[in-house]
């Protein structure tokens, strides 16, 4: 029968691989977060460990089957997974043909019911002392159709009404005689026995296994081990046929029952020696041993050889020792001896002992003798590690592979299952394509499945078949999917929306094998896109909801997108249609005229908040591929659900997510922020409208919306600075000096800001310094400041002021620094830059209106950048593509930078601004 135990395990029990007894406490901690949890568990853990007998054994069983028992559960068997795989590849072998067999110590039943599986014909039985343990064991039985019969009880008080045809004690004997003290191995024989009480508890065979039958003895996971000494035992008690099978740490030993039971305390017979050998002389002694070596007897070599010294007698000692499978004591003797047999010997004693990396030299050099030395070759070179070299050893071997192999191919699979996870494909392949040249045998499940992946990753359409072949053969879900995505030529399930109908006509046993054995993503997606093509949608409906729930990652999406198309087709509510999009959607988000459309169809059905739910994506996703009729539609969409503010909000932060946004895009967000024309966003969309239209040379369009603005909106100095600068930039000089009057009177008689009045007379002072009113201005606001610094008692800054003083206050002095200026109109420029060398600054201004040609500028502008002191860009007045490349370019050569911040404010802000800027560029000179 093939079975997987490893599925068995997984499915079953919930046992995902080895636990080794030293990482309990941590694997416990994964399973039982919080700390009060886990306390009664670590106490029953630590008296099972350090307090024998049968208290300590039932709690600890108890506890594990009463606290999380579907936690704990799988931790107990995962102690002894290496074990269950040595027991259910060795004991079916070791059963007799027909009959009642009895484990032992069954726990829950994970190996009774694999063993009943693996031998049906048997009458399987099992015994334990735990209740909660034989209940849990009848469920699983009943889950799995199998007819074993639980006992509760313990071994030594358990009468049975008629014997049994096998015992198994397999991992139980120790239990409840456990010392914190006790070695790996007892080598002492009668310590052994003691230790454990085999002599008393083996008695109970007389009345649980009837004459000729088998016990079979496993030692398990725990210390204490001397399975040699067991063996001799079952001889002292009368079993004949005793044998040992496996090696290392994983040993059985098996005998069958006698017509009755010797005490064990009888002396084991001695090997017949015949007389000859017996009255040999001391000086003989060697002779003999090797003698009765040759013949088999190694237990009477052993006994002659006692007191024996000598190199020979030391070799002849370690090869009866190996002889009988004590491997340790074989290999303590073997170190002190001489010779190339005892050297040879040596190292296939060091294979068994698990210490086989100290031995690969000398086997490699044996290796060309005998077939045993590339067997513990193999071997020697899994324990150290080099896996690819023990898998090319075990394929020159000519007989029966060893159980080691097995163990080197799971090792074998897992170091290429972490490269797969990483996506190293190339290196799984290779080493998969290894494999199958060192042997075809060698591919196990797992490294079918590895070399399959790998292979429909890379494209490598005809490997992929082949394996997926192999897997379709052995009966796995995987080879059905993998043949079907070889024949498709597609790398995984998200692809399969692209597939015409005849393809997957072609392949559909493959799907319908797969989607019936088992719920795989891929499967149940392609069967489903295939019968909404056929029309059968009823049944594409249920393929594609399991294939949602299946699938990980992209074909989510793929499944719920095709999955409201059926529903539509269906006839669906719209809300649940619209709810798979919206599924969908979040896995692979779908362009914006589709959630432009998806949000109108849910509004016009009345289900708004669906429609929100649309419009938000669409946010996210960004504008910048609708088109002037989409724009339209979203506003009026986002009006009529949310009204005009939130159309207008929504619309905003969109556009700040979508970059080069066009004129007209940003022409809708400032007519529709008009009624809320104070706001902070409404404000910014005005300056960059504003900004853009000046960009694209329409300077007389931008100069009529600000007039627009400023008639609604009178005293509001933002607009008027604004119109006032446009005014400037078309060079209507008059017009600009009117404007800031305005300004001025709304700063001075309105805001009452005596700063902020003396900055804008500044401002028209540069415009028309011969304009007499701006005298009286100044007297008006001279005898303002005087006031307030004799009410406030501090000096009056603006006391003794003259029209050219207030236009250098505030300003520092050069002394032939340099300078470059990049923005601005060139009004502005040709007003300035005579004031700003009067200052003592040499100054290069790239104006906006001369930087037409932005590839030529931003020469001439880089090739500068090394000679000056300090950049200052004029944010109002430069795109982005000439602005950023010069900062760029200053900063990487350490030259400071200033960007105007907001609306430069004509000749005030930009004085301001450099003023700011002035210890910038007068360290940059003097450094």
């Amino acid at each position: 029968m093939d079975f997987d135990l490893k599925r068995y395990l997984r499915e079953h029990y919930q046992v995902l691989g080895p636990v080794a007894p030293a990482r309990f406490e941590s694997e416990l901690a994964k399973r039982i977060g919080a700390p009060k949890k886990r306390k009664p568990v670590l106490a029953a853990w630590s008296a099972y460990l350090r307090e024998p007998g049968r208290e300590g054994v039932r709690s600890f069983y108890q506890r594990t089957l009463t606290a999380a028992p579907r936690r704990l559960e799988p931790l107990v068997y995962a102690l002894h997974y290496p074990f269950l795989q040595f027991y259910v590849q060795e004991v079916p072998g070791l059963l007799p043909e027909r009959g009642r067999v009895l484990e032992v110590g069954a726990y829950t039943g994970a190996l009774v019911h694999a063993l009943a599986q693996l031998r049906p014909e048997m009458e399987w039985h099992a015994l334990d002392p735990l209740p909660q343990a034989v209940a849990r064991g009848r469920e699983v039985g009943a889950q799995l159709g199998l007819e074993v019969a639980w006992h509760e009880g313990w071994w030594e008080e358990f009468a049975p009404a008629e014997p049994y045809d096998a015992v198994l004690l397999l991992s139980v004997l120790p239990e409840g005689h456990l010392r914190e003290d006790m070695p790996p191995e007892i080598e002492d024989e009668t310590a052994f026995y003691r230790t454990f009480a085999l002599c008393e508890r083996l008695g109970r065979l007389a009345s649980v296994l009837r004459p000729g039958g088998r016990v079979v003895y496993g030692h398990g996971p725990f210390l204490g081990k001397n399975p040699q000494a067991f063996a001799r035992l079952l001889e002292r008690m009368g079993f004949g046929e005793v044998a040992l099978v496996g090696g290392g740490d994983y040993v059985l030993v098996n005998g069958r029952m006698p017509e009755r039971l010797r005490p064990a305390g009888v002396a084991p017979q001695r090997a017949a020696v015949r007389p000859r050998e017996e009255a040999a002389p001391a000086r003989d002694v060697l002779a003999v041993a090797r003698s009765q070596l040759e013949r088999g007897e190694a237990e009477a070599a052993l006994a002659v050889l006692e007191g024996a010294q000598g190199a020979e007698a030391v070799a002849l000692r370690g090869r009866a020792l190996a002889a009988l499978g004590r491997w340790r004591e074989a290999e303590a003797a073997l170190a002190q001896a001489k010779g190339a047999q005892a050297r040879a010997l040596r190292a296939l004693a060091l294979v068994e002992l698990g210490r086989g990396e100290e031995a690969i030299a000398q086997l490699e050099a044996l290796a060309g003798e005998a077939e045993v030395y590339r067997t513990a070759l193999a071997r020697a070179y899994a324990q150290a590690g080099r896996l690819d070299a023990a898998l090319r050893a075990f394929a020159q071997l000519e007989g029966a592979r060893p159980p080691e192999l097995e163990r080197v191919l799971e090792r074998y699979a897992e170091h290429l299952f972490r490269d797969l996870r990483e996506g190293r494909l190339v290196e799984v392949s290779r080493r998969v394509e290894y494999a199958e040249d060192l042997s075809p045998e060698f591919l196990t499940r797992e490294l079918l499945y590895l070399g399959l992946h790998a292979a429909l990753g890379q494209r490598l359409w005809g490997r992929a078949e082949r394996y997926a072949r192999r897997l379709y053969d052995l009966g796995e879900v995987s080879g059905a999917v993998g043949l079907a995505l070889a024949r498709l030529r597609l790398r995984g399930a998200e692809e399969v929306e692209a597939v015409d109908r005849a393809a997957l006509e072609e392949v559909e046993p493959y799907l319908t094998d797969a989607a019936a054995r088992s719920e795989d993503a891929l499967a149940l997606l392609a069967l489903g896109r295939l019968r909404a093509e056929q029309g059968r949608y009823e049944e594409a409906r249920r393929l594609l909801e399991k294939a949602a729930r299946a699938a990980r990652g992209a074909p989510v999406g793929a499944a719920y997108r095709l999955l409201a198309v059926v529903l539509e087709r269906l006839d669906a509510p719209l809300d649940v249609v619209l709810g798979a999009h919206k599924r969908a959607h979040a896995f692979r988000p779908y362009p914006p005229q589709q959630l432009l459309a998806m949000a109108r169809r849910a509004a016009e059905a009345g289900e708004k908040v669906l429609a929100r739910e649309f419009l938000g994506a669409l946010r996210e996703t960004g504008l910048g591929d609708l088109d002037a009729e989409c724009f339209d539609e979203l506003v009026q969409l986002i009006e009529s659900l949310e009204g005009a503010w939130e159309a207008f909000r929504v619309l905003w932060d969109a556009l700040a997510h979508t970059p080069a946004a066009s004129l007209e895009a940003l022409e809708r967000a400032y007519r529709l922020s008009r009624p809320f024309a104070a706001a902070e966003e409404a404000e910014e969309a005005l300056a960059a409208y504003v900004g853009a239209l000046n960009q694209q040379g329409r300077a007389e369009e931008a100069l009529a919306v600000l007039e627009a603005e400023v008639a609604r909106r009178p005293h509001v100095l933002e607009l008027l600075f604004d119109l006032a600068e446009q005014h400037e930039r078309l060079g209507r000089f008059e017009e600009a000096h009117q404007v800031w009057k305005r300004a001025l009177d709304v700063a001075y008689y309105r805001e009452k800001d005596l700063d902020l009045a003396r900055e804008v007379l500044r401002n028209l002072l540069f415009l028309n310094p011969h304009d007499p009113d701006l005298e009286l201005y100044l007297e008006e606001l001279k005898a303002t400041s005087a006031k307030l610094a004799e009410l406030e008692g501090t000096p009056d800054p603006l006391a003794g002021q003259t029209p050219e003083d207030v236009r250098a206050s505030g300003l520092p002095r050069f002394s032939g620094e340099y300078l470059i200026v990049l923005g601005g109109h060139t009004q502005l420029r040709s007003r300035l830059k005579p004031r700003l060398e009067a200052l003592g600054l040499r100054v290069d201004w790239f104006d906006s209106d001369s930087t037409t040609a932005a590839r030529e500028s931003l020469r001439r502008i880089q090739s500068r950048l090394g000679r000056a002191h300090g950049v200052m860009i004029v944010s109002s007045y430069v795109g982005h593509d000439l602005s950023e490349p010069v900062r760029a370019g200053a900063q990487a050569l350490g030259v400071p930078v200033y960007i105007t911040p907001g609306r430069a404010r004509g000749v005030t802000g930009l004085m301001r601004a450099l003023a700011e800027f002035a210890p910038e560029i007068i360290k940059k000179a003097l450094g």
